[in-house]
């Protein structure tokens, strides 16, 4: 790791530790919630996260600014802390264990630094860029599976699936084994991880949603792109689809990708 973002790793990781003492208070209870806009639920323990997230940064990097799911502060600066309190709301409210604090800076627009931690059983992954990837310390690394081999994880959210139906069905067909599971960073730290290949979403995201998932991916020896193959901004929102693999599929999933919405 550079010791040029020592103090912004260990910065993110403190807010990790203090976003998991937030979320014990609340998980595994009947938890106060609320419903947004877009219809999903927001709960006391997303709200308490990322305020945690935006004091902090004003503290420790006032020249920052914060891009999070529940609040921003100075979110047209270059350095953007990109936050997601809690990715898998659903599954929290739930006290399923698919629920991750997220945070990446974001410098001009490329994930440089990230941290995640699992809500659930406190697992915390790590990566700075050009620095590898780590989960409490110890290197990951992705699998070396291919296509034929793959097991590939999908969006739980119905729209999702049922708007891009033969899409996800061709996926399915073209690989091993696929499994339906909540968290978008839960997913993408299976890959970075090696215990699965792909987590395809081929819907619109936003940043917090993608950004300490892409650069510990990446760190780990895989790919994380659009579904045309090309890199993404993670400072506002992915309007191409968001892409995971291992990289050794990634070309070939990207192609039954295509050629599904070709012919659909």
């Amino acid at each position: 790791m550079s010791d040029d973002y020592r103090a912004e790793l260990a910065f993110a990781k403190q807010l990790a530790h203090d976003a998991k003492l937030i979320s014990d208070k609340y998980y595994k209870q009947s938890v106060e919630f609320e419903t947004k806009s877009d219809a999903s639920p927001v709960t006391i323990a997303d709200k308490q996260i990322n305020q945690l997230v935006i004091d902090g940064v004003q503290k420790v990097f006032p020249a920052d600014g914060v891009l999070g799911e529940e609040g921003s502060w100075q979110a047209d600066k270059n350095r953007l802390w990109v936050c997601d309190p809690i990715d898998g709301t659903i599954a929290y409210m739930m006290g399923e264990a698919a629920c991750f604090f997220s945070v990446a800076l974001v410098i001009d627009g490329a994930p440089t630094v990230a941290v995640t931690r699992d809500l659930a059983n406190g697992d915390l992954f790590w990566a700075t860029k050009g620095g590898g990837a780590f989960r409490n310390g110890e290197p990951i690394s992705v699998s070396s599976r291919t296509l034929e081999q793959a097991m590939v994880v999908f969006p739980t959210k119905f729209s999702s699936l049922y708007g891009h139906q033969k899409t996800y069905l061709d996926i399915a067909e073209a690989v091993y084994l696929t499994n339906v599971i909540h968290g978008g960073v839960f997913k993408g730290m299976l890959v970075a991880q090696g215990f699965v290949d792909a987590a395809p979403h081929l819907n619109p995201t936003q940043a917090w949603d993608a950004a300490a998932v892409k650069l510990i991916v990446d760190e780990a020896g895989g790919k994380a792109t659009d579904i045309k193959g090309a890199d993404h901004r993670y400072d506002g929102e992915l309007t191409g689809g968001f892409i995971v693999t291992n990289g050794l599929i990634h070309d070939n999933l990207l192609r039954v990708i295509t050629t599904s919405q070709r012919t659909a």
